[in-house]
């Protein structure tokens, strides 16, 4: 399989890189306008636009055919590519982003695919205990802590176009929905408290969110679908040191604690169900904070390339996308 990483040297291109490289896949053609000399990259790489549509226009003879692109690059830059991969018909995953983009693209929602949001996913499932009522979420890392050295005029999460908690509010609400329902409402309070002029990013949202599902009831002689709504509050700031994503849920039978610098889930309840859920925490890349495990975004590539080849369905829908975004443009009061 050949893929195409657009933005091979950023961050995230170079991590995709990785993962794709985690899975057994090694022929790789990174993209970058970066030079190549600042920056080592880990692929076979080119500088030349041109040159990567030589591999999407040709492929037989000199050139293998290309079964995919994956889009690493700032908001601004992402639909063209999208574009690029659409006219040659080759499959496209973008990164999570604070808008939804035209064409098709498979789009990112790693945070699905981290093992403690699949254990919470099972035991919420499971209904041990019972009904769900209300949750609330916290997500804070301090803008300046991202990308250390970064040069604050250039970098896009600092811009209030893009960046900062605009860009994580959506990313939170992917894994939410995955665990709630569809988010249906949202509101909130935008505030600015940083002074520095060169990060305009607005820097807390305290926000409220709906989400609805739909679920069959049993009435014995026939299954209806069931629509119930789980209303809890979201919180999301880039002033937090240390960085902070902790969860709680509030259930029927009790309630569901994670903090996402623990290897386990707590359970308060009955005392038969107080207790503790373990999960493997997986590894940290090099120079980022220790819960960002390596292993879901492995996963994440996994899951897109079985979806390629019809192996299996891909968790995040782009209707999933949609409805994500809709909700923080209600935020935003747009």
């Amino acid at each position: 399989m050949r893929t195409i990483v657009i933005g091979c040297l950023g961050s995230m291109g170079r991590r995709r890189i990785r993962n794709l490289k985690a899975l057994g896949y090694t022929d790789i053609i990174g993209y970058d306008l970066v030079d190549y000399k600042k920056a080592k990259p880990d692929c076979w790489y080119t500088d030349m636009l041109d040159e990567v549509e030589n591999f999407l226009e040709n492929p037989t003879g000199l050139y293998k055919k290309v079964d995919c692109i994956i889009v690493s690059v700032p908001p601004l830059q992402k639909q063209k590519y999208i574009d690029l991969g659409n006219k040659y018909n080759v499959t496209v995953f973008c990164e999570a982003d604070v808008t939804e983009y035209s064409g098709s693209y498979a789009a990112s929602a790693t945070m699905r695919f981290h093992p403690a949001i699949q254990k919470i996913k099972e035991l919420l499932d499971s209904g041990t205990l019972g009904k769900v009522y209300t949750f609330m979420h916290h997500c804070g890392n301090h803008i300046e802590d991202w990308h250390p050295g970064c040069d604050k005029k250039t970098y896009y999460a600092m811009a209030k176009e893009a960046g900062g908690c605009k860009e994580i509010f959506p990313f939170e609400l992917s894994w939410l929905s995955y665990l709630f329902g569809t988010p249906v409402y949202a509101s909130g309070v935008i505030d600015k408290k940083l002074n520095d002029p060169d990060i305009s990013a607005d820097d807390i949202y305290s926000t409220v969110v709906m989400f609805q599902n739909e679920k069959m009831q049993d009435y014995g002689f026939r299954c209806w679908p069931q629509l119930s709504h789980i209303t809890g509050t979201v919180l999301i700031d880039i002033v937090s040191r240390p960085a902070i994503r902790e969860l709680r849920i509030v259930c029927e039978r009790g309630f569901i604690e994670w903090n996402w610098n623990d290897d386990h889930i707590s359970i308060r309840g009955a005392e038969e169900q107080d207790g503790m859920l373990f999960f493997d925490k997986g590894k940290a890349a090099g120079g980022y904070h220790s819960s960002i495990c390596e292993e879901m975004y492995i996963s994440e590539i996994a899951n897109f390339i079985n979806a390629i080849q019809g192996k299996e369905q891909y968790l995040y829908s782009r209707e999933d996308e949609k409805v994500c975004i809709e909700m923080l443009r209600k935020v935003e009061g747009k």
